[in-house]
């Protein structure tokens, strides 16, 4: 019986460990898709001011607003002009940084302090990476196909998951 028990209280305990998908919808119209381990948070006064910050993983489907909408990390600052679909990769426990443009545009630049400071700007099918520890920032091309099929299954276990 304690075995049974205890596996029981274990199973539980896996499944509520589970990272649960979420979705961070905004007055303007902008949707975030995320898992439960990601922190993502709106500017007070959101969309006044059209400022996000992402640590984590996450799909950000920006609506059209008069205003570009900024998403910061630890390492970038996106500026995200006109619809756009990309996925933010910031994890503040890793070195580097990575966003991908599914479609839209978005300027990216490094949010430290740094000599070489271009931002770039990024259409559909393009990426961008930043280390601050070797300070670098890169511009490359995306994996379209592959983005593509992960923010849809991420919309689609969010659709799941607000389904229950």
């Amino acid at each position: 019986m304690r075995i049974a028990l205890a596996a029981c209280i274990l199973a539980l305990g896996l499944v509520a460990c589970r990272p649960t998908p979420r979705l961070l919808s905004l007055a303007d119209g902008t949707e975030v898709f995320y898992l439960s381990n990601t922190l993502v948070s709106a500017a007070r006064g959101y969309p006044r001011t059209r400022e996000l910050k992402i640590d984590g993983e996450a799909f950000v489907r920006a609506a059209n607003g008069v205003q570009p909408l900024i998403i910061r990390t630890r390492l970038m600052v996106l500026t995200v002009s006109g619809a756009s679909g990309l996925r933010v990769t910031a994890r503040s426990n890793e070195t580097g940084e990575e966003a991908d443009v599914l479609y839209g545009r978005v300027e990216a630049r490094k949010a430290y302090p740094s000599r070489q400071s271009d931002p770039d700007t990024l259409g559909p099918g393009e990426e961008v990476m930043v280390n601050e520890t070797i300070d670098l920032q890169e511009k490359e091309t995306a994996d379209l196909p592959s983005l593509r099929s992960w923010s849809e299954a991420l919309m689609a276990s969010v659709a799941r998951n607000n389904a229950r």
